[in-house]
This record gives structure tokens, sequence and C-alpha cells, in this order.
């Protein structure tokens, strides 16, 4: 049989991305994974327990030590008067559940590659001390009495430990982050161990600082989770997302570094806020907000050939798809840009800054695929006029010029480059009243 290795590359190297890609999604998934809140949980439970003198039970037989209400688990068809509060406990409670077991099951990883290490070093200390036994020995000793241990068979843990081998090789490349944050795919990763191979742990080695500096500085008390190893718990970055700049992979410098310090040979005095939302100058327009665009006018039916359906009226209707536009996620019907817009708050964007190596200082790469179309931020910053020999965005609303400029406000977008062949564009969006600036795919 003839084996296609251009396929068989092909399949390892897909399945490396799926895998660093899960672990992406997860540091910019919004996932908690405080082992505090956790602890608070089974502190409540043991106080809830002692109080009634009754032996120590667990957090399933104490809901209520939770703030878990027992109506969350009702089943639908006997949902009491106030629906929809018992609805949004039900949310609450899986919520928290959900992320309690997310939470465990990082913490088992991470002991799980923590005792390989262990088992390792347990052999060659049977093996120091008995030279005349072959090490193979010594490491079946070693494994029967971890069966004795954990009650389990030689089999099953030998087949355990081929899958604990793989968490702790991660570790070693990629750090406690890839570990801590890799997604569902990481057992199948290392059970079935298609792509896993040097190549792959080196792919994950250059990534480890930036896995790292997004896991610090978005999850800050992540390493939390790594006391019950006995690694440190300090963050080594701290600050926003983009305070850092990373290098890609094969560079010669791999932490990333400040990026006050990209800056400062250009200008001493460089400084830069990260903000959310556009600032207006005052100086230059008052009490004004030059992006205003007029609403258009109330429509309340919408025709179509087969009949005419009833339309919600609205100050602000979006001028692409004619839907309703609301800051709240229940009266929005407009999902043009869902992750800026009328979705509540906006999540981390899975972009990092990176230093270029062609000159051109900093520029933006995606960490994740973005859909066609899709939003990958909104140009903010400092929304002016009058400016000159400075890089700005030269806007308009109506008949009204304005600039915003990111010299010393802004957010990531600042640090999109030039390029002839652009994988992105920014487009103009009105929202709520408002025009805005979007960066799309």
């Amino acid at each position: 049989m003839k084996v296609d290795n251009d396929a068989v590359a092909t399949l390892r190297e897909a399945s490396l991305d799926k895998f660093v890609g899960g672990i992406w999604e997860q540091i910019y998934g919004g996932i908690d994974l405080d082992p505090q809140s956790i602890l608070e949980q089974w502190q409540a439970a043991a106080s809830a327990a002692s109080a009634t003198d009754a032996p120590p039970q667990t957090i399933r037989e104490h809901p209520a030590a939770l703030n878990l209400s027992t109506s969350g688990l009702l089943p639908a068809t006997a949902f009491p008067a106030d629906v929809s509060g018992s609805f949004n406990q039900s949310n609450i409670l899986c919520r928290k559940v959900t992320q309690a077991s997310r939470t465990f099951r990082s913490i088992e990883v991470v002991v799980q590659a923590r005792w390989i290490e262990h088992f390792e070093a347990y052999v060659k200390t049977l093996a120091a001390s008995n030279p005349s036994t072959s090490v193979t020995k010594h490491r079946k000793a070693a494994l029967l009495e971890a069966c004795q241990d954990f009650s389990w068979t030689d089999k099953d843990l030998r087949n355990r430990m081929r899958i604990w081998s793989g968490y702790k090789e991660i570790k070693d490349a990629g750090g406690w982050a890839a570990l801590v944050f890799a997604g569902m795919g990481i057992y199948r990763f290392c059970k079935y161990r298609v792509g896993f191979d040097a190549d792959s742990m080196q792919t994950l080695q250059t990534l480890r600082p930036r896995l790292e500096v997004a896991a610090d500085t978005l999850h800050p008390n992540w390493r939390r989770l790594l006391a019950v190893v006995g690694e440190p718990t300090e963050r080594r970055f701290t600050g926003h997302p983009h305070d850092w700049v990373v290098f890609p992979c094969g560079a010669a410098v791999s932490d990333p570094i400040p990026l006050r310090s990209t800056y400062l040979g250009r200008d001493p005095l460089f400084s830069f806020e990260h903000l959310d939302e556009s600032i207006v100058d005052v100086h230059a327009w008052g009490g004004d907000d030059p992006r205003y665009v007029p609403p258009l006018p109330p429509t309340t039916t919408t025709t179509t050939t087969a009949a005419t359906y009833p339309r919600p009226t609205s100050t602000y209707t979006c001028r692409t798809c004619h839907q309703v536009q609301s800051d709240d996620p229940k009266l929005n019907n407009c999902f043009c840009f869902p992750s800026l817009f009328g979705s509540g708050p906006r999540a981390a964007s899975p972009v990092q800054i990176f230093r270029t190596s062609n000159g051109r200082n900093n520029g933006l790469q995606a960490l994740v695929p973005f859909e066609r179309g899709a939003a990958v931020g909104e140009f903010v910053g400092l929304v002016t006029r009058g400016l000159q020999d400075v890089d700005v965005f030269n806007g308009a609303a109506g008949s009204r010029p304005y600039q915003i400029w990111q010299g010393r406000q802004g957010n990531y977008t600042r640090f999109v480059n030039h390029s002839c062949r652009p994988n992105a564009q920014f487009q103009s969006f009105v929202w709520m009243g408002a025009e805005r600036i979007v960066l799309r795919t």
C-alpha cells in the first residue's frame, strides 16, 4: 500500500492547528478559571453541613449553600408562575456547574501531567538504589505499586499513562497555559497522537510566551490553579493584553516586550491609553458629536410579494438590515456586527500586536480564523479635527468631516499595516445614530 505523505502531513498540520486554535478560543472565550470561587463553594457547603451538626456532605447535597436554587432543577413542565425568574435561576445553576467542571478539568490535567513527572522520578530513585536491576523491572514495580493506590488494573493505568504523558509533553513545550486552556480536544490529541511529534512540540514551544501573555492579562487568577502542584502563582505579565508586543514564530527574541519600548526611539515621551469607545475632543467639538447621523424615517410595515408584516418603529433603525438597533440584547434585532454591537459587553478580540520583521515596526495578527465579513474590531480613538502631518482616519457623517486620531488613545486597530493583498478593510457603519468605523475581514 502506498502512503500519501502529503496527505499525512496535511492531516498532522490540521490536527495541530485545531488543537492550538482550541487553546486560543478558550483563552479568549471568557471562561472563568478562578479556583477561589470553587474553594468558596466547598467552604460554603462545609459550613452548611456543620451548622446542622451533620456529617460532611457534598455540594450536590447542599445546593442552597451555593446560592443555587433547587427550582432551577425542576422539569420544564413544573415551572412556577414566575417562569422568567426560574429560567434565570436555571441559567445561573448551569453556568456555575459548567464553570466548576471546566476548572476541575484543568486541575485534573495539571495533576496528571505532574504525576507522570513523579512516576519517572520514582523510577530513577529505585534504579539508583538498586542499579543491578534493570530499569524495565523498576518501572514495572513502580507501575504495580501505583495500581494498588489507584485500584486500577495494569492495563487501565498503562492506557491512562500514555494520555497523561501527552499532557506532560504539552506542558513541557507550551507551558502550563497550553495545558490549562486546552479545549476538550486535548484528550483526543494525546490519545491518537495525530500530528503529535517533535515538530508540533517545537511549534508549541515558540507559541509559549504568546500563550502566557494572553492568559496572564485576560485571566489574572489562572496561575492559582498551579498551586495544587506547587508551582508559582505569580503572573509574569500584567496590564492590558495589548500593552505587550509579541514576536512571530522563529524570531531570535521570544519573550514579549512592552508596547511603549517599541516607540521610544521615535518618541521618548510615548504613551498609549487603550480605549473601548472613541472619545470626542471637546476642544474641537464642544458638546457635539460630529459622527451623528439623523435617524431613518419611521417605518411601520414591511411589504413583500406575499404579504405585509408589521415592524416595530424605533428611533434607531439599521441602514443595512433595516432592523431595530438597541444596546439591550433583548430589544436589539440588528446582527450586522454582533461581536461589537447589540450583544452586551464586548469580548476581547483574539488578536495580538506583533513585531514585524520587515521594518514596519508593529503589526496585528489574528489568532483564530475570522469568517469572511466578520468584525475584527472598531477603529476607536480621539474624535477631533484640523490635525495635519499625523496619521488619522478621515471620516464624514453627512457634510461634516471629522478625524479619528490614535496617536495617544485608541485600540489594537491602530497597528493594522498596509498590504497590497489585504485581508481586512475598514467600513463605515451607523450604530444608534452615530457613524462607527469597523475593521472587518
